[in-house]
């Protein structure tokens, strides 16, 4: 008969409409979460300025406190505005969220959320607790919640590698919030293990569903880089700067004090790689080249986009610089190629580029017209011997360059 009684008042607890509306809700807001770390977490690395860093940091710690009040008040309306003491499911999804939050966000305020959580979740309990003779097991109780907190903010890569690990530590974090929530409450004690069991299980349907989130934001990052990046040498494509082209042409087209320049570049005699070495030769020769320049742009902070244009053709991008301002950034790129040639299999590879450069004018109708121009300087510095340089009609000779 008492298993009965149990059974009926699992059904009762949580298996029900409200029940099934609040694991939707949290499966929403797991989902709103996740988006917005993957989002933000993409713009900033360790680099990253600090306030830009806090800044990312904030926002996240924003939506988490704000999806938990938008948890008590999608309960709160279901319940018709009936005290939540004894709202179980309402208080696991929350825990869920919580712990959901350290493994995925990592950072600081969300941290600080977890740890201040126990005074905020029922803030007229914080007086009550001064008065209780249950004082010192609320202290006790907090003290083992916080060091579990801290433990899985310091270990998240370990626990998340091992499934042991990650139950254990999901264990460890609801058997020291159901202590909390049973000193404020005084249920009976072994009303812990089954709050525990619930959790563990919600917590499982949530993992599974955050997991699905993650690989469709995963496959859909996966395909951006393949529609807009190069995969041989990683660099942007042509698919992306049509795109991109678009944009400066609006942008640029109506500024009349900040100039934009485009610098086109193909490897001389690259046709000769393939020819006696095989294309495989061609293919390391062609990423050797976009790696250095790339790394070079990077060192040097020319703020320029490289893309591959197609074949051995590399463009260019150079905000904010006329072509005066771009000889000396395209002759230090050239020059740190020259003294880098590829080492292959024992052999030096000594690797020249001719190039092209042109800026945006008020009589270009569209990009198209630029990028005719700066194609037509590139071939103008190939015509005239290669390992040259053209601008706006003018051709140097590289080895008779100062950089």
């Amino acid at each position: 008969m008492p298993n009965i009684v149990i059974i009926n008042r699992f059904f009762n607890d949580y298996i029900n409409t409200i029940s099934a509306i609040i694991t939707l809700v949290t499966i929403a807001l797991i989902t709103i979460i996740t988006i917005v770390a993957y989002t933000l977490e993409r713009r900033i690395s360790k680099s990253s300025p600090l306030y830009q860093r806090a800044f990312v940091h904030l926002v996240e710690g924003l939506v988490l406190g704000g999806s938990m009040v938008m948890l008590l008040q999608v309960y709160r309306i279901l319940s018709n505005g009936a005290s939540i003491n004894h709202a179980w499911l309402y208080a696991i999804a929350q825990l869920t969220i919580l712990l959901y939050s350290m493994y995925l966000i990592r950072n600081k305020v969300t941290l600080l959320i977890n740890i201040l959580m126990p005074f905020m979740y029922y803030t007229s309990m914080n007086i009550q607790r001064l008065d209780s003779k249950h004082l010192p097991l609320f202290i006790i109780s907090y003290i083992f919640l916080v060091g579990i907190v801290i433990y899985i903010y310091k270990q998240t890569d370990r626990l998340q590698n091992s499934e042991w690990k990650y139950l254990g530590m999901q264990t460890l974090f609801g058997v020291a919030w159901w202590l909390l929530l049973w000193v404020d409450h005084s249920f009976p004690i072994y009303e812990i293990i089954n709050l525990v069991v619930v959790f563990l299980i919600y917590m499982t349907v949530i993992r599974f569903c955050a997991r699905k989130i993650q690989d469709t934001m995963l496959n859909y990052d996966n395909l951006r880089v393949r529609v807009n990046y190069d995969e041989l040498t990683g660099i942007r494509n042509r698919a992306n700067l049509d795109k991109t082209a678009t944009e400066l042409f609006d942008t640029y087209s109506h500024e009349d004090k900040v100039p934009l320049s485009i610098a086109m570049f193909d490897i001389d005699h690259f046709k000769g790689f393939n020819d006696q070495y095989g294309h495989s030769t061609g293919d390391e020769v062609l990423k050797h080249v976009a790696h250095t320049m790339e790394r070079e742009m990077f060192l040097t902070d020319t703020k320029g986009q490289l893309f591959r244009f197609g074949g051995e053709e590399f463009i260019i991008v150079l905000r904010g610089k006329d072509p005066t301002q771009c000889v000396p950034i395209v002759t230090d790129l050239r020059n740190t190629l020259v003294n880098t040639p590829l080492i292959l299999n024992g052999q030096r590879l000594d690797i020249s580029i001719s190039f092209g450069i042109s800026q945006l004018k008020d009589s270009d109708t569209d990009f198209e017209d630029l990028f005719n121009r700066v194609d037509k300087y590139l071939y103008e510095s190939k015509n005239a011997g290669r390992n040259r340089l053209t601008v706006e009609g003018q051709t140097y000779d590289f080895d008779n360059m100062k950089s």
